[in-house]
């Protein structure tokens, strides 16, 4: 059974915006790397069954630019 959660955004003043609902880890890594891709903000991917953040290290803008610098 795939788990279901909520992602969320950090903005620069500490507030919380909720961005999207995914179901399944794959899922929610894939939509975290997509919305690092478009802001330089912290996402929160958080478990709605347990209450509790996945532990997922979402990449930095800077450091995706890093990145495609590196691979050409």
């Amino acid at each position: 059974m795939l788990r279901d959660f909520d992602i969320f955004e950090k903005l620069p003043d500490g507030t919380k915006v909720w961005r999207t609902f995914v179901s399944g880890q794959f899922e929610a890594e894939r939509k975290l790397q997509e919305l690092t891709e478009h802001s330089s903000n912290e996402f929160l991917v958080i478990d709605i069954q347990s209450g509790k953040p996945l532990p997922i290290a979402a990449p930095r803008k800077s450091q995706l630019t890093i990145k495609k610098a590196a691979n050409g």
